[in-house]
């Protein structure tokens, strides 16, 4: 029975990741009917089907510590199932975490209520190890445009050397880069995104949309609406940022995804935004990943 729940846990996180990718159109990124040249349709399934062992393994440690190692068992898994390059980092970062909450439960399906509060105690309890350990994921994928930072750059040898020293802690070591990263904001803040106002968002439009594909697109433009896509923020600077948000806003004040106006505004603000790999809205897919894991871990069927 245990064996059951586990896999249906991890089966939760694995279906989220493909339902995001399959949420079309999607500005700016792989969806059904986009790819880019580097990246494919095809690269993102079968990097979300290479996470779901690994899925697994997070909800059977059903604790913190020794998180670290599973998420760059993880990060390997998917980087060697495809040859698209970095397709998952983000959203793996975020479910993995809630992976290994949800396996701590007896009983499914679970309330995102209380999965919260779990989730705070995951990252509370990770420790040095967990760290280095995720900083070596991230160096993995080497995600372009992460750049050089002033403080732990997962690129410098000295980094590893101070996090031992210091016992640095994954919630220490990304403090300081919670406006700079939707992974370090969300850690730092116990999922304030993820399972408050996208929830939330998420929920309203799946109950008031028939159609599951608007409801996700929908979804998607109202999350980049209200947040700066970090990944633009690294890769274009803050200004960027905001006017890609503005230009979300200014769809779904048309309708969005609901109306012929919306779409057309839609399609629009795609091709533009489509010209430039500096203006991929990533990190909002993955809010929108790990708030779908969290739909379906209710008991949401689509």
């Amino acid at each position: 029975m245990n064996d059951l729940r586990l896999e249906w846990i991890s089966g939760r996180f694995e279906l989220a990741l493909l339902l995001e990718l399959s949420a079309t159109p999607k500005p700016g990124l792989v969806d059904r009917i986009h790819d880019y040249r580097e990246t494919s349709f095809h690269h993102f399934l079968a990097s979300a089907v290479s996470l779901r062992p690994w899925i697994m393994k997070a909800a059977e440690l059903g604790g913190g510590r020794g998180l670290g190692k599973i998420v760059l068992g993880g990060v390997k898994a998917f980087m060697n199932s495809q040859r698209g390059g970095n397709t998952h980092l983000g959203a793996w970062l975020l479910i993995a975490p809630m992976a290994s909450a949800a396996g701590s439960y007896k009983e499914i399906p679970i309330k995102s209520r209380s999965l919260r509060s779990k989730v705070r105690n995951i990252l509370r309890s990770m420790d040095w190890r967990d760290t280095i350990n995720i900083f070596r994921a991230i160096a993995y994928v080497s995600p372009s445009g992460l750049g050089h930072v002033p403080y732990l750059d997962v690129l410098r040898k000295e980094t590893y050397d101070e996090v031992k020293e210091r016992r640095i802690t994954p919630l220490q070591a990304l403090k300081i880069y919670k406006d700079y990263d939707i992974v370090a904001h969300e850690w730092v803040t116990g999922y304030s995104w993820t399972l408050g106002d996208c929830l939330r968002i998420l929920k309203k439009n799946v109950r008031e949309i028939e159609d599951f594909n608007a409801a996700l697109v929908q979804t998607f433009l109202e999350i980049l609406a209200r947040y700066r896509d970090t990944h633009i923020v690294r890769r274009a600077g803050r200004s960027m940022a905001e006017m890609i948000s503005s230009m979300a806003s200014k769809v779904l004040k048309l309708g969005g995804v609901l109306t012929p106006a919306g779409r057309n505004a839609l399609a629009d603000f795609d091709r533009r935004i489509r010209k430039s790999r500096r203006l991929r809205p990533g990190s909002c897919a993955d809010l929108l990943s790990a708030t779908l894991s969290a739909l379906l871990l209710e008991g949401f069927n689509p």
